[in-house]
């Protein structure tokens, strides 16, 4: 195996790379450090800081749930068939991640509000969005399913069409081929897209705040919660959920990462 030397342009990558994660590590150590053990403990058992962890992980499960059952089907589509207004579609999957946040939480919030086609719906059966849990389900779903949607229909169109083509040619049902072979070879895309979806959910501040408001206790989420105790001077309260938002998406992204590396058999 022949050694390649580092170039000074090399060590000239390495050390832009080198300030580039200094940076990031910075910018975390001095939230890791802004509270002691103690306070970070004291923090933690406050009702509201409690009741705004239990309320982004039951929302953000649930549109994990969610983007699975509706987002798989437009992958699919989106990945194996040709037609009329394909390349429409899947521009209007990639909107919802390039707009600023708030634009879809005032998109949303004029749909389902009392003056909104579906809100006025809705509120002939009493069933209220606006200021609800549900409005952070709907503002989760909006922003994050198309993460979700992107990673699978990208792992899928990555199946060689040859695989695809001879289980057709083999007599094989489209539900056959869908469950005994998209499925399978399409899992690491799966499991990537709802992780990404799930840290995207618990992290989603602008259009949640829209919908749900600020409401401790019932709509007040983890970003939320970090915001109006960060506003309100309660530093600590901010930054003991910062840290906690910070240690699910960190450990759930690493432990896909490894699953990944193993799956491939690389080792980092």
């Amino acid at each position: 195996m022949i050694k390649k030397q580092f170039t000074f342009f090399d060590i000239f990558l390495t050390l832009l790379a080198g300030i580039f994660f200094t940076f990031i590590l910075l910018v975390f150590l001095m939230l890791f450090t802004a509270v002691s053990a103690g306070q970070l403990l004291h923090q933690l058992s406050s009702p509201l800081v409690f009741a705004s962890i239990r309320i982004s992980l039951q929302t953000s499960l649930i549109v994990v749930c969610l983007t699975f059952i509706f987002g798989f089907p437009v992958a699919y589509l989106l990945s194996l068939k040709t037609f009329k207004g394909k390349e429409f579609l899947d521009s209007l999957i990639d909107l919802p991640i390039v707009l600023p946040p708030l634009v879809s939480g005032l998109a949303l919030l004029i749909l389902f509000g009392g003056d909104g086609i579906i809100g006025k719906i809705l509120g002939h059966w009493d069933i209220r969005i606006i200021f609800s849990q549900k409005g952070i389900i709907c503002a989760q779903l909006f922003v994050s399913a198309p993460f979700f949607i992107k990673t699978v229909k990208e792992s899928i169109s990555a199946i060689p069409e040859e695989v695809i083509a001879a289980s057709a040619t083999l007599g094989a049902s489209s539900f056959y081929t869908f469950r005994c072979l998209i499925l399978p070879l399409s899992k690491n895309g799966i499991l990537a897209g709802l992780a990404m979806t799930w840290t995207r959910a618990m992290g989603e501040f602008g259009a949640t705040s829209m919908v749900a408001g600020c409401i401790p206790g019932q709509t007040e989420t983890m970003t939320i919660g970090i915001y109006m105790n960060a506003m309100s001077g309660n530093l600590e309260a901010a930054v003991a959920v910062g840290i906690i938002l910070i240690g699910f998406s960190f450990i759930s992204l690493f432990i896909l990462k490894i699953k990944f590396s193993r799956s491939y058999g690389y080792h980092y």
